[in-house]
């Protein structure tokens, strides 16, 4: 995968004027805080129409490789065979192997049957072995707080663990879109994905674990909640799925059967 980027780097936040009121007095007082930018960023797959993606302007070749994976559009990181980005930013073009197919649509599936967003994908291998430890020491990095939402309070994140090490964190407005830079820094980088845990700070709805499942990511941990799609398809894809992650407590909604620590 070759990696053109010639943007250069843009901030996340901008400081706004607004006037604060004390609550105890209700005395205006000026000042400035900052807030988190938007982005547009048009992505274009072997010259097709583009798809308009909201986002931080923040690792953009990472948040292309991770969207095309995680979406189905792709299935590994070789299949990539180019991304470039403009100058201001503002567009993506990406070159794949092969043709890729459309981008798929967002489909709630029912609890009877695979739902059409994963048809294609075996479930994964279901004997991935991981530590508690991992999750808690996750936990307590987030609990500091990545450097956007120290500043803003307005940012999700996702933290990328292989081996019991943290690699990396990637914030954006959205938490699919931090998923998903996190995902393509890993390609880039040449990461096994198959050896990797990924750390979400929003709730995991069935989308979030479509997009495990795609990347073939064996692990994903929040510290929010899933919702009950979300957990139906963790057991039937054999993804780990701890949600509720705190320095010294979990909640593990994976089958047993799965488990080897």
């Amino acid at each position: 995968m070759e990696i053109f980027d010639r943007s250069a780097p843009m901030p996340g936040s901008a400081d706004c004027a607004m006037v604060r009121i004390d609550p105890m007095t209700a005395i205006p007082r000026d000042e400035e805080r900052a807030v988190v930018r938007e982005h547009i960023l048009s992505l274009a797959v072997n010259g097709r129409a583009p798809e308009q993606l909201v986002c931080t302007p923040s690792e953009l070749p990472a948040l292309a490789a991770g969207h095309l994976l995680c979406g189905g559009m792709v299935r590994a990181a070789a299949d990539i065979r180019s991304i470039s980005v403009s100058a201001d930013g503002c567009r993506a073009a990406v070159k794949t192997a092969a043709a890729a197919p459309a981008r798929r649509q967002k489909m709630v599936p029912t609890t009877g049957c695979p739902p059409a967003g994963l048809d294609g994908y075996e479930p994964l291998p279901g004997d991935f072995s991981w530590e508690p430890r991992w999750v808690y020491e996750l936990a307590r990095i987030f609990g500091e707080g990545a450097p956007l939402y120290r500043a803003t309070h307005g940012i999700h994140s996702c933290f990328l663990m292989q081996d019991g090490a943290v690699r990396f964190c990637c914030e954006d407005i959205g938490r699919h879109n931090a998923l998903d830079k996190a995902v393509g820094r890993a390609m880039i980088e040449g990461l096994d994905l198959s050896r990797c845990v990924l750390f979400s700070s929003g709730r995991i709805p069935a989308d979030m674990l479509e997009k495990a499942v795609r990347a073939r990511v064996p692990a994903l941990i929040s510290s929010a909640v899933p919702t009950e799609q979300a957990v139906v398809l963790a057991r039937r894809y054999h993804v780990v799925l701890i949600c509720s992650a705190r320095h010294d407590s979990m909640n593990v909604f994976s089958d047993k059967s799965i488990w080897r620590r």
